[in-house]
């Protein structure tokens, strides 16, 4: 799943926070229509029943894809595939808890592959939000493709919450971001 994997980040030299629209701080939900469908569990970290957020190497800027966004901005996709346990019925939900001014992006395969082969990173922007609503499609993990837009290489705090699991945070690098990956439950 790890090769499947996508996150975003951005960075332009200096951090700079993106200008989102007033519409990112809205809730994306998802559908099983979304998904790429049923697989087993691969052995990551499972974080409030999602699969994925914790990747070894995510630290690595080798692993960062350059974007342009309107005015300049740089912007890098980091793969990231995340997949939700069916323990997590009927789904979870992933919230960006800092930095301030990251976002998620998740969607379809083909809705995703149009963003991120598009001219510019804009759309993609666009569409990001704070939190992404996965839902669980079946007996195995759902997997969605997707990922994370961020001001620069940062360490992300993500909050997975489902209302059949305890809440849980993890914080991970994105790019050569540094942090402590630590996942605490509440």
């Amino acid at each position: 799943m790890a090769s499947l994997a996508m996150g975003l980040a951005a960075c332009s030299g200096s951090p700079t926070h993106p200008k989102q629209p007033a519409a990112s701080a809205t809730l994306l939900s998802l559908t099983c229509s979304d998904s790429v469908g049923q697989q087993g569990r691969s052995g990551e970290t499972v974080v409030g029943g999602v699969e994925g957020l914790v990747l070894p190497g995510s630290d690595d800027p080798a692993g960062l894809y350059p974007m342009r966004a309107a005015g300049g901005r740089r912007y890098y996709i980091y793969k990231a595939f995340l997949a939700v346990s069916p323990a997590a019925a009927p789904f979870a939900t992933v919230s960006i808890i800092r930095p301030a001014g990251a976002r998620l992006v998740y969607g379809s395969s083909s809705r995703i592959g149009a963003l991120v082969s598009a001219h510019t990173a804009q759309a993609l922007i666009a569409a990001s939000r704070t939190k992404v609503r996965l839902p669980v499609c079946g007996s195995r993990f759902t997997g969605f493709v997707g990922g994370i837009v961020v001001a620069g290489p940062a360490c992300v705090t993500f909050e997975v919450s489902s209302p059949s699991a305890p809440a849980a945070t993890v914080s991970v690098p994105i790019g050569p971001g540094k942090c402590a990956v630590g996942l605490s439950r509440t």
